[in-house]
């Protein structure tokens, strides 16, 4: 766990998710969290202990890296600098996590994960905040 958490980290390390606020992603692991993986939304929420009641939805890794890799400012040189890095974030994930996918917890600040299974039994990833108003 130790190896993927570097790797991922390495990966990470100074991008951030673009939104109304530009977070940081960061470590995410959930002990046992694979038991019965891949499951959805609200199970998500529920293992990750969401307020009751609070808005969840699943999204592919395609459409949460969509802003940073495929819909890059063409006149913006630095997002075409680092696009490289969140393309390679994005690989890594979907290489190394079983089942990829991201979930997205709560409203206006919202929690986003984009995890699989480690395959070791736990849930891992990386996790950000959005900041939608």
């Amino acid at each position: 766990m130790r190896e993927l958490r570097a790797e991922v980290e390495k990966a990470a390390e100074g991008l951030v998710y673009t939104s109304e606020s530009d977070r940081p992603f960061e470590w995410f692991e959930l002990t046992g969290g694979a038991a019965g993986w891949p499951y959805g939304a609200d199970e998500f929420a529920r293992r990750i202990g969401a307020a009751a009641g609070a808005p969840v939805e699943e999204r592919t890794l395609d459409r949460f890296f969509k802003p940073h890799i495929e819909t890059v400012d063409p006149l913006d040189t630095r997002a075409l600098e680092i696009r490289p890095r969140y393309e390679a974030l994005k690989k890594l994930l979907a290489t190394r996590l079983g089942d990829a996918r991201v979930f997205r917890v709560g409203r206006i600040e919202i929690d986003t994960y984009a995890v699989g299974s480690d395959g070791r039994g736990n849930l891992a990833g990386v996790r950000t905040v959005a900041v939608e108003t």
